[in-house]
């Protein structure tokens, strides 16, 4: 499995022509390397690195203790270091081409300042540049072992959200249906997920990134809940919008054919997700469909992205992206409508991009939560 993604990142070092590629991120660094641990969050752990060049040199670069603690992958040289972010950019220079005209790059939105500055220190000759992209593309290209791990972190979502629909009461707590949700989904095998369960109800509905409080479920509202799974650190992303007896018992309420359209816009993504088709027009047929249902109201700033290692990752399914959908990507798109001060509604769904198909790895009705 890391074989197959340390050659993928070879080939896109060659395209852009870096030697010598060092990952910060703690997802890129297990992607390469496959180095994790949930003994204690990465930010207690210290500064660890995976540095890959052409010249074939693998070397994962930990803080002490852990590289006593981990079994590397073959090929790899597990190096470990002391004294802080100095310590961790002496090992790093001491690795890097002696000269100046090979590029050498990074995915420094993950590096630290202070270990930045010590490694410009330590290797004043070499200029890092950006190369977060590279390994970004090679993340949206899905490995059967990804694909399965996301499918089973879909599945812990989608019974949370059949289980919010028993929770979704009127007098019910934000906090409450949040805390219950969590806790289902820790028994069924998540550990933890992408970002805090979203539970968002009435008003706070037009606050798409709303936190769970006090607010009471009220009769005649709706309730948005928003969650992530993580099965082998790979996280899930899913939403279902709540209409509670009141809002939803007339078939003909505002609320209610909102909710329906944007289901009709769901079930028709898999005809429309080919591998090809650039990921600007998803947004455009998305954004369309929206303003045709309700075209006062809000629409997010992104109507999906890519899902793998992060519930949020590379593509985001923009007006202004330039990437074309492949075969074995893995998108969570979102559609969704806010009336600021009033309600929200967003319905989310993951799908897995075939060669000739697309799956929704949802098993959950996208309608589900229309009662």
């Amino acid at each position: 499995m890391t074989e197959n993604r340390l050659k993928k990142a070879a080939l896109f070092m060659a395209a852009c022509k870096i030697h010598t590629l060092i990952a910060c991120h703690p997802k890129h660094v297990f992607y390469l390397s496959g180095f994790s641990t949930t003994a204690r969050p990465y930010w207690q752990i210290g500064q660890t690195c995976c540095l890959i060049s052409q010249n074939g040199l693998r070397a994962l670069i930990l803080p002490k203790p852990w590289g006593k603690e981990f079994s590397p992958v073959s090929g790899f040289q597990v190096i470990e270091y002391s004294k802080g972010p100095e310590g961790c950019a002496q090992v790093i220079a001491s690795l890097l081409p002696k000269h100046s005209e090979v590029k050498v790059g990074a995915d420094l939105t993950w590096m630290s300042t202070l270990l930045y500055r010590a490694l410009s220190k330590e290797a004043p000759h070499i200029s890092l540049l950006d190369e977060h992209p590279v390994l970004a593309w090679c993340r949206m290209d899905k490995e059967p072992s990804e694909i399965q791990a996301l499918y089973q972190a879909c599945h812990i979502s989608d019974h949370a959200l059949q289980k919010a629909r028993h929770l979704i009461k009127e007098g019910s707590q934000e906090i409450q249906i949040q805390s219950a949700l969590d806790s289902l989904m820790i028994q069924e095998g998540s550990l933890g997920g992408g970002f805090t369960t979203k539970v968002i109800t009435g008003s706070n509905g037009s606050l798409p990134h709303h936190v769970a409080g006090n607010s009471l479920i009220l009769s005649g509202s709706s309730t948005i809940v928003d969650l992530s799974a993580s099965v082998g650190l790979y996280e899930s992303d899913s939403a279902r919008t709540y209409l509670t007896e009141n809002s939803a018992q007339n078939t003909g309420s505002e609320l209610s054919c909102l909710h329906q359209g944007i289901c009709e816009i769901l079930t028709q993504l898999p005809e429309k997700l080919r591998p090809g088709v650039p990921v600007c027009d998803i947004d455009r047929f998305v954004r369309k469909e929206l303003s045709r249902l309700r075209p006062d109201a809000l629409q997010a700033g992104t109507i999906g992205h890519g899902v793998g290692l992060q519930a949020h990752e590379y593509p985001d399914i923009t007006p202004d992206s330039a990437e074309l959908l492949q075969e074995n990507m893995v998108l969570a798109i979102e559609p969704a409508l806010y009336l600021p001060g009033h309600w929200g509604i967003r319905i989310e769904n993951m799908f897995h991009i075939c060669s000739s198909s697309t799956h929704i790895m949802n098993q959950l009705e996208a309608s589900y939560g229309n009662l």
